[in-house]
């Protein structure tokens, strides 16, 4: 495999975080205007298998290509993209010069192929540009992880259960929750403890998160991060599990009624005043997930906004679980939607009678020119 087929294949994966982003956008308007939008817990999950279709698609395609191959899968032809514009084209319902058709279904291989072989400063620029975003993002994570696991090894134990311990430090104002290889840890703030019903609310809370397995899935977003960091369809996507995994968890903590939610909304409230005090001690470093964050940048996912629906989403009581094989069946189908869009975009190995017919007319017009 060549460097212009992994810059191919890197743009083609950037495509699909674009198709998945447009696809649940449009799956969560139409769950939100039927019984189902309460269900949170079954719109994590989807968002979660869509997340993962996006970066198993290369994988998924070269276990497509691998079979036609070696005969364990039919070889026929697949349904692309650029030949469907070359049928419309032949059928006269795209008005433009041939050699300039055909100059712009060859543009982005032709980029490729430029970026790669470095022959101008465009090269240089985006190898170079992407180089610097990917090194930026990596020393972040690695930075943030240090303090982080600083942080732990600081903090004293309060409780061992299992493979998790609930700790506690004074250098936050937040209770939060992060995982290492083999353990979980519930982090608390000293200043939580004078409260001991904030306490069992906070622990159960982050809990959930890891019944969830929202703290692999936030390490697994944090470690492909690098990759996404300037696509906003990558942002897009993780402030939304941001948002709907914690209105699936206050959901789940209270549907077990070991918690009044007066109890549990006066916490969140209390929790959230702390979070505005203290210089430097408000801000979770990430991979973690936090009991709550107040943000007030606007492109912030943890606003005052954020937190209105959370509470307003608790005093509802609204759950609604859905019927597994609903949920199984729609999980299908968006899957299978993510999967063509992928298959669409391979670029097209065989001369097809429409291409062929494409490259005469092509031929023809330069002859005519000549």
């Amino acid at each position: 495999m060549t460097a212009e087929h992994l810059l191919s294949a890197y743009i083609d994966t950037h495509i699909v975080l674009v198709i998945v982003a447009v696809v649940w956008f449009v799956t969560k308007q139409v769950i939100c205007r039927t019984r189902l939008r309460a269900a949170y817990l079954t719109q994590l999950h989807l968002l979660y298998g869509l997340i993962a279709m996006v970066v198993l698609s290369p994988l998924l395609l070269f276990v497509v290509d691998k079979g036609q191959q070696w005969g364990y899968m039919a070889s026929g032809p697949h349904l692309s993209f650029s030949d469907f514009l070359i049928a419309q084209y032949l059928h006269g319902n795209i008005a433009m010069a041939p050699t300039t058709f055909e100059s712009l279904l060859m543009l982005r291989g032709e980029i490729t192929h430029d970026i790669v072989s470095l022959r101008s400063w465009v090269g240089y620029a985006v190898l170079g540009g992407l180089a610097v975003g990917v090194l930026g993002v990596v020393l972040r994570n690695l930075r943030n992880t240090w303090l982080l696991t600083g942080m732990i090894r600081r903090s004293f134990i309060l409780r061992r259960i299992g493979k998790l311990d609930i700790r506690f430090t004074h250098e936050t104002n937040l209770p939060f929750s992060t995982r290492g290889l083999f353990r979980h840890y519930i982090v608390l703030p000293t200043g939580l403890l004078a409260q001991s019903n904030d306490v069992r609310i906070a622990v159960s809370h982050e809990i959930q998160h890891v019944r969830q397995r929202d703290l692999t899935w936030e390490v697994l977003l944090e470690l492909v991060r690098p990759l996404f960091f300037w696509n906003p369809a990558f942002a897009f996507c993780k402030r939304d599990v941001e948002r709907i995994r914690e209105l699936a968890c206050d959901q789940e903590v209270l549907g077990r009624n070991t918690h009044p939610v007066r109890d549990y909304c006066e916490c969140l409230l209390r929790v959230c005043h702390a979070s505005l005090k203290g210089a430097g001690r408000n801000q979770i470093i990430t991979p973690s997930v936090p009991f709550v964050h107040i943000d007030n940048r606007v492109s912030s996912n943890h606003s005052s906004l954020f937190l209105r629906q959370r509470i307003l989403s608790m005093l509802d009581g609204a759950s609604v679980a859905g019927s597994r094989r609903l949920w199984t069946g729609l999980m299908l189908v968006l899957c299978a939607v993510v999967f063509s869009a992928t298959v669409a975009l391979r670029p097209a190995n065989d001369w097809s009678h429409d291409r062929l017919m494409l490259s005469a007319i092509v031929n023809l017009e330069r002859l005519n020119s000549r």
